[in-house]
């Protein structure tokens, strides 16, 4: 069954965002205060200069200024404890939500599932994938919030407390970061999203030679499945350590930027003090408003890369959690049956084959009776088993239980005493029973 579409990454987020909306919200007060309290910080050192430069300062009242200045950061430090302890939880929620969903998805599907997604991509996309989609729930959604609050904050206090013009002047450079933002972010994801296909592929290596291992050793094959592991861990290092170098790349990107805008403002700002337009204070506050936007920028950079590795992140898991069972395991019945276990016109072809592994199978077990089953590999033994035991669902024909369809019964009839060979020294045992019995009757005939 092909996957529904899933939701974007961004309407995940926010649905999460909605269930839980006070710890968001609590979060979301308390960056706002914080980044009150930052802007506010300049402004007061800016007037303290000021009467500095005036010989109107006293010593009480620098010394109640800078007592307020010690409060506001006490305060942004409380804060900041205070909404990594709510947004952080809120975001591991998400996490646990997320596998406690690929887990059920997991439990609900049949066998032609597994058969088409490794086990070890399966593995990663529970591990390190959803890593991603917490951090982008997470950790940008603060960086985000934050960076953006603390811009518009910023820019106002820039514009309209001291001068337009000026703040007009600095902000020159922007656009041209901003544009360096986006290319930079495109190759985040696409270095990304091969990093964590790369995990996967070397994640299921890893799962099939572990289960193997006795045929590895057996066979002398420890050298190429050893290269085979280096070369797949070094394409998932390649393309991390690719995607680590262009996340790189926003600081110099932001740092060039606001050495630009810092150049533009002291000439700017010079000439504006020169003309007794602005004090020497309004340009004191103004460069340290200029460096608090530093942070709004790395924030920037930082969002567009936890998204960025989020959203290559979702792009594999969402479909995997959009896609239906094919195995409806929705039947009211729960006691065991009681009756014969009959099979009609039992047929199966797997996925992509033409010739069926199954046709026109036919046969009827009574109650306490054992039936054997051989044949030559490939004869449909195995898929008997798996659609007697409801791992796939016939294309044509009927099994009953006791006059029961199994579909119709939910899991607990579908368990039926079927059991396969033995393995280890009981099954030498058993195929050595076999071959003598199989001699027994060539003589007897």
């Amino acid at each position: 069954m092909p996957p529904a579409a899933h939701a974007s990454l961004a309407a995940l987020i926010v649905g999460h965002a909605r269930a839980h909306l006070r710890a968001y919200g609590s979060a979301a007060v308390m960056l706002v205060a914080i980044a009150v309290l930052t802007v506010w910080i300049p402004s007061e050192i800016g007037r303290i200069v000021d009467e500095l430069v005036a010989q109107r300062a006293d010593p009480a009242g620098l010394a109640i200024g800078l007592a307020r200045i010690v409060a506001a950061g006490v305060a942004i430090y409380l804060l900041r404890v205070g909404w990594r302890l709510q947004l952080f939880a809120a975001a591991y929620r998400l996490g646990v939500a997320l596998r406690v969903r690929l887990y059920r998805r997991l439990a609900g599907h049949g066998a032609a599932f597994f058969e088409r997604h490794r086990t070890g991509d399966l593995m990663a996309m529970a591990t390190n994938d959803i890593d991603a989609i917490e951090m982008a729930a997470g950790e940008a959604m603060l960086a985000g919030f934050d960076g953006s609050v603390t811009l518009v904050l910023v820019i106002a206090m820039m514009s309209f407390a001291i001068d337009a013009r000026l703040a007009l002047v600095a902000l020159l450079p922007f656009p041209a970061m901003a544009l360096a933002f986006w290319f930079i972010a495109v190759r985040i994801h696409r270095h990304s999203r091969a990093s964590l296909d790369h995990f996967g592929t070397m994640n299921d290596h890893v799962q099939q030679s572990l289960a193997g291992v006795r045929t590895i050793r057996a066979l002398g094959l420890e050298a190429p499945v050893g290269a085979r592991f280096a070369a797949l861990a070094g394409r998932a290092r390649d393309e991390s350590l690719a995607a680590q170098r262009w996340e790189a790349a926003y600081e110099p990107a932001v740092g060039l930027s606001l050495a630009a805008a810092t150049t533009l403002t002291l000439a700017m700002g010079g000439w504006l003090v020169w003309h007794d337009e602005i004090t020497v204070g309004d340009l004191t506050a103004f460069s340290m408003y200029l460096g608090q936007l530093i942070w709004p920028m790395f924030a920037a950079g930082w969002v567009l890369s936890l998204y960025e590795r989020g959203r290559a992140a979702w792009d594999r898991l969402g479909p995997l959690l959009a896609e239906e069972p094919r195995i409806v395991d929705d039947g009211p019945r729960l006691e065991t049956p009681a009756g014969a276990l009959r099979v009609t016109g039992l047929g199966y072809r797997y996925e992509g084959q033409v010739t069926p592994a199954l046709a026109d199978i036919d046969l009827e077990l009574p109650p306490g009776a054992v039936l054997g089953i051989v044949g030559p590999t490939g004869a449909g033994k195995s898929t008997l088993l798996r659609l007697l035991l409801r791992h796939d669902d016939p294309e044509r024909g009927r099994i009953e239980w006791g006059g029961v369809p199994i579909e119709a019964g939910g899991s607990t009839i579908a368990a039926i005493g079927v059991s396969g060979a033995p393995g280890g020294d009981a099954d030498e045992r058993c195929a050595q029973r076999g071959i003598e019995a199989i001699q027994m009757d060539i003589e007897m005939q």
